[in-house]
């Protein structure tokens, strides 16, 4: 069997691609594929390797004793520079885009680079392949969605007792989460605001309450107190909940009756697939393409976005089974990483 190095974030914090590489590796080591990292993370952890110690010998060797080096990154420097060396050292290499945010000229400039640098690109929406030109022959369209493989953890004591109180009173449980608080197009990327305002309608804050998870707030603590201000000054400290702090969000979707995806870009996002996966409603913005059964609002929206909480919270999904799912994705990557 190969041994694969993963390069990219490795949580904590935790956000869609450090819990991507987790789940990918607890997979891997389940097949006897053996595994090592390269964390990009600035949360360094005891005995795994962190590209931002510069220590380039540990680098080099990590990459050199690898058969296939499977990149994460969405820092465009790292991903660059395992490519290279990579290269350099002959190795097989995989790159799978989480999400793509580069202009036109970024994007031609990239698309070469992949033709001539990479193995395999995984792009995890149609959106990314038409805005990337990369060899067809390397190119694979799949998601980045692998469901939780080992036990998970229990929820904070203050966000649990805040779900218990709101169960208590009768009221739905609303989720949504973003890595760290950040602009695209000078707005709120992940849409906390746009959620804000919509539960502090009437209607909406009657029936139901919303817990927001951050999963990194010490990047951005400003705009996070202004958030706070804004949830006291309009009296929902009972309806809106701001975790701060990295928690199991897929726990967290066990404990909710419908999920919001309110980003303004977006790649293949790992809770949209999480709360389908659970049968869960989920509402997400309209901003690129959306995994089938995804209750779309139009991006930006608060009138749209508002009147697809209250439909998803007055129309409950009929049962679904995911049996076979998860050995559909294994094969998956077994095929993946075997068939050079």
């Amino acid at each position: 069997m190969p041994r694969v190095l993963i390069c990219g974030p490795y949580p904590d914090p935790i956000g869609g691609i450090s819990i991507h590489i987790q789940r990918l590796a607890t997979l891997l080591n389940r097949a006897a594929i053996g595994t090592s990292f390269c964390d990009e993370s600035a949360n360094k952890k005891e005995n795994i390797f962190n590209i931002r110690s510069l220590n380039f010998i540990a680098y080099a060797s990590l990459i050199f004793k690898s058969d296939i080096v499977h990149i994460h990154s969405s820092i465009g420097i790292f991903r660059l520079m395992h490519l290279l060396f990579a290269f350099v050292m002959r190795k097989k290499t995989i790159v799978t885009l989480h999400s793509w945010r580069n202009g036109v000229i970024s994007s031609y400039i990239w698309s070469l680079l992949f033709n001539l640098l990479c193995s395999k690109i995984i792009l995890v929406n149609h959106a990314i392949s038409k805005r990337l030109k990369v060899n067809i022959a390397k190119q694979v369209l799949y998601p980045a969605f692998i469901p939780p493989l080992d036990v998970l953890g229990d929820l904070p004591i203050e966000l649990s007792a805040f779900i218990a109180s709101a169960k208590l009173q009768h009221k739905k449980i609303a989720s949504s989460n973003a890595f760290r608080i950040v602009e695209h197009n000078r707005q709120d990327l992940y849409g906390l605001d746009l959620c804000i305002d919509a539960f502090s309608k009437k209607e909406i804050s009657e029936s139901a309450v919303l817990v927001f998870s951050i999963s990194d707030p010490s990047t951005n603590l400003k705009k996070i107190e202004c958030y706070l201000k804004i949830i006291a000054e309009r009296k929902l400290e009972d309806v809106i909940y701001l975790q701060l702090g990295s928690i199991n969000f897929y726990a967290l979707l066990q404990s909710s009756d419908i999920s919001i995806r309110a980003t303004n870009t977006d790649g293949d996002a790992l809770s949209i697939r999480e709360s389908l996966f659970l049968n869960k409603p989920c509402i997400a913005s309209d901003c690129t393409n959306r995994p089938e059964g995804t209750q779309l609002f139009k991006n930006r929206s608060l009138d749209s976005l508002s009147e697809s909480i209250l439909n998803a919270l007055r129309a409950p999904l009929p049962a679904r089974s995911n049996s076979g799912a998860l050995q559909e994705i294994e094969n998956f990557y077994l095929k993946l990483y075997t068939d050079f």
